[in-house]
């Protein structure tokens, strides 16, 4: 449970609001595999929309006494909206089911991994929950990866939309976009139809020039995609079985061309993005008084050996401008 940031603070049996709040809220939240490991930009003072600004242009012109705008080439300003959805967490833990393991963690000498009182531990559990979901509604958010429908699929969840939803309904403006036919079957290791190089190589060199010169720009695949890609580069596939001679012995690559691959926790299947991280966003209530946590142990009221957790906040994800990334996913 370390991972979940409460700055080794005890969490009493109580109701939280605003600040107060933040601890128990923010580790739910920022625990994220893709938040945590700042794969994407991260607004945290969003309530209930957000305008997310896109420069472009800055001409230059021979200098001259008098002030003159080019003709052509000028700065210009777009704008597009990130709207977050108001959440709640819901929790009733059988303190009987987590008592045992917490004590038999602090039994075994696990002290620094286990809180010094059981509602602080049950607080992170539930947090540890919480991030999972909404790492996975970070990407995959009302979309199912296998036909692109615009639902949860049973795959992701539907807590709020995710950045793949936010491509599909800017598909039109997508600087590239791969729409891999139902036919041609899920990623597969390899160079065919549906194999992960070709995909790979798709999105890349069909990227838009900003994308392709930018040295921030970065490939987004699922971590089974990404052990596809490793199969195939460690020469698995080949007719004669031998490995790649550059591959054995070595780290697992985790770039193509010189672009970092990032494999988030949340990233769907047979999908791939490639952009600059600041073109992909999340957004959140986290900074803003409108949070809410309670963390109540009804033992001492109603006699159930339960604690209930409850927070309120809320989330959402947006793409500033979807004609600056490549997109490859099945319909």
């Amino acid at each position: 449970m370390s991972k979940f940031n409460f700055n080794n603070a005890t969490i009493a049996a109580g109701s939280y609001a605003g600040e107060a709040a933040r601890p128990y809220v923010a580790a739910a939240i920022l625990s994220a595999d893709t938040l945590a490991g700042n794969y994407i930009s991260t607004l945290e003072n969003v309530h209930s929309k957000a305008v997310l600004r896109k420069f472009s242009g800055a001409a230059i012109s021979a200098a001259s006494c008098t002030f003159a705008t080019p003709g052509s080439g000028q700065l210009a300003v777009g704008e597009v909206e990130l709207a977050t959805t108001a959440l709640k967490v819901n929790e009733q833990i059988c303190n009987k089911d987590l008592r045992a393991t917490w004590e038999g963690m602090r039994m075994r000498g696990q002290s620094s991994n286990a809180p010094a009182d059981f509602t602080s531990y049950a607080a992170q559990y539930v947090a540890a929950k919480v991030a999972e979901t909404v790492e996975k509604n970070i990407w995959g958010g009302n979309f199912d990866p296998s036909d692109s429908s615009l639902s949860g699929g049973g795959v992701h969840g539907s807590s709020f939309d995710g950045l793949m939803h936010q491509a599909v309904d800017q598909q039109a403006s997508l600087g590239y976009d791969k729409e891999i036919a139902s036919g041609t079957g899920a990623f597969v290791a390899g160079a065919g139809a549906a194999g992960i190089l070709t995909h790979l190589d798709d999105v890349v060199n069909n990227a838009p020039s900003e994308v392709q010169s930018s040295a921030n720009s970065t490939i987004y695949m699922s971590r089974k995609s990404l052990f596809l890609l490793q199969r195939s580069m460690a020469g698995l596939l080949e007719t004669s079985g031998g490995y790649s001679p550059t591959f054995v012995g070595e780290e697992r690559p985790v770039s193509y061309l010189g672009f970092q691959i990032v494999a988030p926790a949340g990233m769907p299947n047979d999908s791939i993005i490639f952009c600059d991280p600041n073109n992909l966003y999340f957004g959140t209530d986290l900074l803003t008084d409108h949070i809410n946590a309670n963390v109540l142990d009804l033992y001492n009221t109603t006699g159930d050996d339960v604690t209930r957790i409850v927070m309120q906040f809320s989330a959402g994800t947006q793409i500033v401008d979807a004609g600056s990334m490549a997109v490859v996913r099945r319909v």
